[in-house]
């Protein structure tokens, strides 16, 4: 017998017609981290080579809905005693109830998945006597898989991410920062099957080398998420200089990202990206209002995804954890958004008074223009 690594497809299942294409997507996204020659992908499951090198992998990658250390065997009745013999042969007191779960993928097999059931029950039952089944909730749970050309055995599951597998929804361009919530809403829509480009805004010498590290580290980890990514900087220092001269700073913070959004519309249409994202949270700051949002994103024609509008901080910063960015989140550094913040920021803009302020501005759209000439692109691979 050969130990597998037996994966579950999640919503690929229900892809009808399309579902060879988003196959075609996932083992694209396994070969970024295993062997060609460890894949082998069926109709509605996956097998990879066991180690522990492509069990890890599977933590980073989208589409898969559950995954088993499995043994491989013939299509053997014997065979397969030999392996349930196995796994229960050693005195185990802890374990007092167990239940066989078959599922038979060929037809053809002498025995159907009920029959299975029995005849590995009573299998088990002459080994181990004192054994009860117990179909609801067994101290030890045996699954079989006879399929098309092997059967597998295994006793446990690991759950997968879900969602889709990476760039089966096509690009967006994500708002950056070093916070919390920006890395968890990209995730989110990693997770969504979308290929995720960052866009980050420093402004030497204000925002320090940690900010630049922080932004680094986050990118890193996305990274695992999509095998390689691409990060815009742009440094706004110039713009952010500018904006700090308008005669209404309740709006400064306004002003600043729709420049952000006409930068970011800019650098997506350069780059093919039909969409932009950020990790807005309704109502959480100024900026976060509904008359904010509205009066902010009509800079641009793009749409503009958030995944976390209706998050809570406590419900962001749990998936923050569990994606390995929290930690990096809450390192204290000079942020751009938070140097040039007005103490009191407007929260019902409008928009009137947003374009006769940005009407002042008259070198405004030559700063962006140099800024977005000026940037800097950092390319990533795991």
């Amino acid at each position: 017998m050969t130990k597998k690594i037996l994966i579950r497809y999640g919503e690929l299942t229900l892809k009808g017609e399309n579902r060879k294409d988003f196959i075609k997507a996932l083992k694209n996204n396994l070969l970024i981290y295993v062997e060609p020659s460890d894949i082998n992908m069926e109709y509605d499951r996956a097998f990879l080579e066991y180690s522990d090198k492509n069990l890890n992998c599977l933590k980073y990658i989208f589409g898969i809905n559950s995954y088993s250390i499995a043994y491989e065997v013939d299509n053997d009745l014997i065979m397969i005693e030999k392996v349930i013999f196995d796994l229960v042969k050693d005195d185990n007191t802890n374990i007092k109830t167990f239940s066989i779960n078959s599922r038979r993928h060929l037809k053809t097999f002498k025995l159907n998945s009920n029959e299975l059931n029995i005849y590995y029950g009573n299998y088990i039952s002459k080994i181990k006597p004192n054994w009860r089944v117990n179909l609801k909730n067994p101290d030890l749970k045996i699954c079989i898989e006879v399929r098309d050309k092997k059967t597998y055995v295994f006793t446990s599951s690991f759950i997968g991410l879900g969602g889709m597998p990476m760039n089966t929804s096509g690009q967006t361009l994500h708002l950056l920062s070093g916070g919390i919530d920006s890395p968890v809403a990209a995730n989110l829509l990693q997770k969504r099957g979308l290929k995720v480009s960052f866009l980050n805004f420093i402004t030497p010498p204000h925002t320090d080398k940690k900010t630049e590290y922080k932004i680094n580290e986050i990118v890193k980890i996305l990274t695992k998420y999509q095998g390689d990514s691409t990060l815009y900087q742009i440094n706004y220092t110039k713009i952010m200089n500018y904006l700090s001269l308008i005669q209404n700073q309740k709006y400064k913070i306004t002003l600043m990202r729709r420049s952000f959004y006409r930068i970011a519309s800019i650098i997506a249409k350069q780059n093919n990206i039909m969409v932009l994202s950020n990790g807005e949270s309704l109502a959480q700051v100024a900026s976060q209002t509904l008359e904010s949002i509205c009066n902010i994103s009509s800079v641009t024609n793009l749409q503009i995804f958030r995944p976390l509008l209706t998050n809570d901080k406590n419900e962001t910063i749990l998936i923050s954890e569990k994606i390995g960015t929290y930690n990096i989140s809450i390192i204290k550094a000079c942020e751009t958004c938070e140097l040039f913040a007005p103490k009191n920021p407007v929260t019902k803009p409008k928009i009137n008074v947003i374009e006769n302020l940005e009407k002042s501005l008259i070198e405004m759209k030559d700063l962006e223009c140099e800024a977005i000439q000026n940037m800097k692109i950092f390319n990533y691979k795991v």
